[in-house]
């Protein structure tokens, strides 16, 4: 996989052993060519362990751009959708490729002085593929409210 843009903040939904939901935030997400990306498994047990069983994964991309909402609660409309999802399954959990470390990596140096980073950043070493087969804009308006 060829490196691309990492995706800096999104959420993570998995399924439980007892098929209830579980939705994670998550900073490593790296999207690759078309339909498919990685992301370095290392901060979730939960979700790991999850995806072991059942290998089904909903994405949600939300878009940062606090003038964005604003403009939106000012104007009554959003222009364009505020999010994507993006559905998929992952692979087997693989060791990182320098490459992929460095992709990885590359946006976030300058957070290496701070005390968080090895310990959060410094040690991601594994990832999963995924192969999305589906995404979707996230549509939603802004309804007017009845006042009470």
């Amino acid at each position: 996989m060829s490196a691309s843009p990492v995706v800096p903040y999104c959420a993570f939904a998995t399924v439980n052993k007892d098929g209830s939901p579980r939705v994670a935030p998550y900073t490593s997400l790296i999207l690759g060519e078309y339909k498919q990306g990685i992301y370095f498994d290392q901060l979730s047990q939960q979700m790991s362990c999850n995806l072991e069983h059942d290998q089904r994964i909903c994405i949600l991309l939300v878009k940062r751009s606090a003038w964005f909402f604003i403009k939106s609660i000012l104007l009554g409309r959003y222009d364009h959708p505020p999010g994507i999802r993006l559905s998929g399954k992952v692979g087997s959990k693989r060791k990182a490729t320098i490459r992929e470390i460095n992709a990885y990596r590359k946006p976030i140096r300058f957070l290496k002085v701070f005390k968080g980073f090895k310990s959060s950043w410094g040690v991601m070493k594994h990832v999963r593929e995924i192969h999305f087969d589906s995404y979707e804009k996230v549509e939603c308006g802004i309804k007017e409210v009845e006042s009470i």
